[in-house]
């Protein structure tokens, strides 16, 4: 499955290097806490029962059965289209640092990632496979985890922006989820700062211990104005297919939303399920889409069917990145 001479991996190195970010990914994880895994699934057991106890489980289902399969192909050809396009992001990034392996290595790790993404109750899974691979490309382990950070950076940029937009085009959602606007703004205004961050020269003289570690991180990327730019420009890029992805959704359904109502739905959705109250997004997907597309006259049993049919696409396109990953070879 692996091309090691088109990626210019050392494979000699594997064992010691996954440890390394393997051992990253298991101090933050031991950080989060056992605690907050329990109430992160309290919540999500929570939700759902609230929302199945008032949902009409048959409409619902009524709903499901009368998908439009023509629409539905054009969501899952957006699902495909999405792995490409951070793929061909990630790639730019460490081609700033002249590692240029080949963008299907890349795609098959960003879908294998997908796997431990969707079936591990954090997205921690998922970075520890792309900094992996991303090391077999030849990447440092510095590289291989900064390179990561700039790729959620620019992608979270670019949501929030939409969100941003979203929330200043249509007030009444501000008015149903108090507060939001103001969290999306300070969200957005923190990973400006970041970016800021990034792009600047590292002074002399920087601070030792951990600070100075990600001081010397940040430092990978500062100057990087060209490949930051382009690495935003495909985050716009890609939050665009994934309200194309909510639209055709919408319309396998039915739902009476049109496509531009969706660059206000798909983005506060999306950062709305980002936040670290639940497992995965379980219960805070229902929630929001009810609570959104009521918005727009959606009725909940159609809300639910179609959060649940995302839902049931993430976890098709994971068990795809299983099979993938079964196939790996090293």
């Amino acid at each position: 499955m692996f091309d090691h001479s088109a990626t210019g991996s050392r494979p000699g190195r594997h064992a010691s290097s996954l440890g390394a970010i393997g051992g990253f990914a298991t101090d933050r994880g031991r950080r989060g806490g056992r605690g907050g895994f329990l109430l992160k699934a309290a919540a999500s057991i929570g939700l759902v029962v609230f929302i199945l106890n008032r949902a009409d489980l048959d409409a619902v289902w009524r709903a499901m059965a009368q998908i439009a399969p023509g629409w539905l192909g054009l969501a899952l050809a957006c699902q495909l289209l999405g792995p490409a396009i951070i793929a061909l992001r990630w790639r730019g990034l460490l081609g700033h640092h002249d590692l240029h392996p080949g963008w299907p290595y890349l795609y098959r790790s960003v879908l294998v990632s997908g796997f431990f993404r969707q079936f591990m109750p954090s997205t921690i899974g998922g970075d520890v496979i792309r900094g992996y691979d991303a090391w077999r490309a030849g990447a440092s382990k510095s590289l291989a985890l900064m390179s990561l950070v700039v790729d959620r950076l620019a992608g979270l940029l670019a949501l929030l922006t939409l969100a941003m937009l979203a929330l200043l085009l249509s007030p009444q959602i501000d008015q149903r989820v108090p507060g939001l606007r103001w969290l999306g703004l300070a969200l957005l205004a923190a990973l400006v700062a970041l970016a800021v961050l990034l792009a600047r020269p590292r002074r002399a003289g920087a601070a030792s211990g951990r600070l100075g570690r990600i001081g010397a991180a940040l430092a990978l990327y500062h100057g990087a104005m060209p490949a930051l730019l382009r690495a935003a420009a495909l985050s716009l890029l890609l939050q665009v297919n994934v309200i194309t992805f909510y639209w055709a959704l919408g319309l396998a359904l039915g739902l009476p939303v049109s496509y531009a109502d969706f660059y206000v739905i798909a983005p506060v959705a999306v950062l709305v399920m980002m936040l670290p109250i639940s497992i995965n997004g379980i219960g805070v997907r229902e929630g929001v889409f009810v609570l959104l597309l009521a918005q727009w006259g959606v009725q909940a049993s159609d809300a639910l069917a179609l959060a649940w049919l995302e839902f049931g696409i993430f976890l098709l396109f994971g068990c795809l990145g299983g099979v993938l990953f079964a196939l790996r070879r090293g």
